[in-house]
């Protein structure tokens, strides 16, 4: 049995996790830089559109996900981030379906 669409993305996003942490260090956690380089290098657009892409976005998200604060993101913080991203494109969703509504 194939994996669903959701089941396939799932497991893109925990393999994207490992395969940037890792690039240096703990290779269970990613550290700023590869945080940065995993957020620009895949969701390049998403993180434009939303004005994201600002390196203060990025250090601002880093450091209110580091709940242990050791400087390093490990998966369950990692959590934090990727449901602060769902979130904002969630709204992104809603904002696009608004205005093709509202031009209606």
């Amino acid at each position: 049995m194939t994996d669903t669409p959701v089941e396939e993305s799932l497991f893109q996003i925990i393999h994207c996790f490992h395969q940037y942490a890792a690039r240096q260090g703990d290779v269970e956690t990613l550290s700023l830089q590869e945080l940065q380089a995993m957020l620009m290098d895949n969701m390049p657009r998403f993180m434009d559109s939303l004005g994201r892409k600002e390196p203060y976005y990025i250090t601002e998200l880093f450091q209110a996900a580091d709940k242990n604060k050791d400087n390093q993101i490990c998966f369950d913080e990692f959590l934090y981030i990727l449901g602060k991203l769902v979130k904002d494109y969630h709204l992104r969703y809603h904002r696009q379906l608004c205005a093709h509504h509202c031009a209606q």
